[in-house]
């Protein structure tokens, strides 16, 4: 499976559309075999979309997403969890233990990482 994280620094991009990176990891078997820095910052929205799925994702961890792009990933194949702010680590992590959802905030306080609903997202709040 390969996972691909829009990023800005080490953060979640807050728009898919516009993340100067996407970072790609390819996982097998619950272990990470690979890790990749996709450039995406001169690319048009049709070539971001054709650089994760040319590039075999299958899921795409993001902030905001427009509809159109989250229509085209999934005709592809590929499930998007957006609306998902902070810290790009502590999120994989997150959604490798099976513990990410859309609208979530990860951190990283007093060196764990603690993911949680959005105060306003979808009327839940942080926990």
């Amino acid at each position: 499976m390969k996972v691909a994280i829009s990023i800005f620094g080490d953060r979640i991009s807050p728009r898919f559309d516009f993340s100067p990176e996407v970072w790609v990891i390819e996982v097998k078997n619950g272990e990470v075999i690979g890790k990749e820095k996709i450039p995406t910052a001169n690319l048009n929205l049709t070539q971001r979309l054709d650089q994760i799925t040319s590039n075999g994702v299958d899921k795409v961890i993001c902030g905001g997403i427009d509809e159109f792009s989250l229509r085209q990933l999934g005709n592809k194949g590929v499930d998007v969890v957006h609306d998902v702010m902070g810290e790009a680590e502590v999120a994989f992590d997150l959604f490798m233990r099976g513990r990410l959802r859309s609208g979530f905030c990860c951190e990283k306080r007093g060196g764990r990482g603690l993911c949680g609903w959005r105060r306003g997202f979808r009327g839940r709040r942080r926990i």
